[in-house]
């Protein structure tokens, strides 16, 4: 009999010690402090766009987040990613780049639906070198039928020169503009088969204009 009490008295100890562990690690959950996170709700692959539906909260343990994770979606939204994202994963800042950053490639700072073209310039054609980056022009071009034509309206110089890894005082024999995706076989036909030109606007000109050719 004493024996069976022995081993109750034991069974009873151990019972009430896991019920304590249990007790004592439920409290030590509760009472653990989650900060926010921004991740990814499924894989994203490399240089896309985050947008909001690819992307959500999570609560993580503050202890398990990354420094350079972010529980603000405005922080991710609109930016690039450098890398695939996978799934649940949280987002770091050292996986995307902004559209307008200087990160020493052109590509990222093209909008969608744009193409980033070169045009050769001379003295005349490039307005005698007053062309600057965020000036606006308009190429017009001489055709091979004889007349004058606007061939595109207010495009963006993003570039003006050829990049290179020194400084350079020659003059600039080039520039680089955004072309809207649809329109770049049209400027790509009139640069080599028409004496072409661009002209400078104002920055206070946004008027697409679409005048007819003209022709003697």
């Amino acid at each position: 009999m004493k024996k069976l009490i022995l081993i109750a008295l034991v069974i009873t100890v151990i019972t009430g010690f896991g019920v304590y562990s249990f007790a004592n690690t439920l409290q030590n959950r509760l009472n653990v402090k989650t900060v926010p996170v921004v991740v990814a709700i499924e894989k994203i692959p490399k240089s896309t766009i985050i947008t909001p539906e690819m992307i959500t909260v999570k609560q993580f343990s503050q202890g398990d987040v990354h420094a350079l994770a972010t529980g603000n979606p405005d922080n991710i939204i609109g930016r690039i990613t450098l890398e695939s994202i996978e799934a649940n994963e949280p987002i770091l800042s050292t996986r995307l780049v902004d559209s307008s950053q200087d990160n020493n490639s052109l590509s990222f700072s093209v909008p969608q639906n744009y193409r980033a073209l070169t045009i050769k310039t001379d003295e005349v054609t490039g307005i005698a070198g007053y062309v600057n980056i965020g000036d606006r022009v308009d190429l017009v071009a001489l055709m091979t039928n004889g007349s004058s034509q606007m061939i595109e309206e207010y495009m963006e110089v993003v570039e003006n020169g050829v990049k290179s890894s020194s400084a350079s005082d020659t003059p600039s024999t080039a520039i680089t503009v955004l072309v809207p995706d649809q329109d770049v076989l049209k400027v790509n036909y009139a640069l080599f088969e028409g004496k072409y030109r661009l002209t400078l606007r104002t920055v206070v000109d946004s008027a697409i204009d679409n005048p007819a050719p003209y022709s003697q």
